[in-house]
């Protein structure tokens, strides 16, 4: 398979299980803006460079936007294994928290994937075509959906990616992809403004 083919059915796929994942988004309007467009988001900030290092050496990483409403979408490519793609992408929308893990890993399992025990809330894998290996996972302490592609050589490392993504996945990361889904900058402490007004000012002491 020719590496820009791999390329796109990666992206393709991808753009899939993110739709998939999410609670009925809507549909890509216009073009959607660049990756950390406002916000500074990246790959980089969601998945560290040393973190990057234990499962992908050598690994350089392209970012790119998978849909409108999905954070970015992280494709990885190595000199020494021009035939490997690996994708990882991110859909932070807030879920029910209460919702039974059997219904978040329906579309996996139904499309003949596998339950992955002990990787985050929820997780399972499975291979849409030979030579390839898709995980999705929904971290434990955030509402975030991530998905690891990969297409070529050692598809197994896709379990190992995928427990380091969700190591790297935290609240600031999640802020920071929901802002980046609506156009609005992320929340800090100092952006609460000063408290309301609440009648009369008090009395003199």
């Amino acid at each position: 398979m020719r590496a820009g083919r791999g390329v796109g059915l990666v992206l393709a796929l991808v753009l899939g299980a993110c739709r998939a994942s999410g609670p009925g988004a809507p549909g890509d309007a216009g073009v959607p803006p660049p990756p950390g467009a406002a916000t500074g988001v990246s790959c980089e900030a969601l998945l560290a460079a040393d973190l990057r290092e234990l499962v992908l050496p050598g690994f350089a990483v392209k970012e790119d936007r998978a849909c409108a409403t999905c954070g970015p979408l992280c494709t990885f490519r190595s000199a020494a294994e021009p035939g490997t793609t690996v994708s990882l992408s991110y859909n932070c929308e807030p879920r029910d928290p209460s919702a039974d893990v059997r219904e978040l890993l329906a579309p996996t399992l139904n499309a003949g994937g596998v339950e992955v025990p002990a990787l985050g809330r929820a997780a399972a894998r499975r291979v849409p075509i030979p030579g390839m290996l898709q995980v999705v996972a929904w971290d434990d302490d955030t509402p975030c959906v991530l998905v690891v592609t990969w297409l070529g050589g050692g598809p197994e490392r896709a379990v190992d990616v995928m427990r380091t993504a969700l190591l790297g996945t935290n609240t600031s990361s999640v802020e920071a992809v929901r802002s980046l889904a609506t156009g609005a900058p992320p929340s800090t402490p100092g952006d609460a403004g000063p408290p309301p007004e609440t009648g009369a000012p008090p009395g003199p002491p």
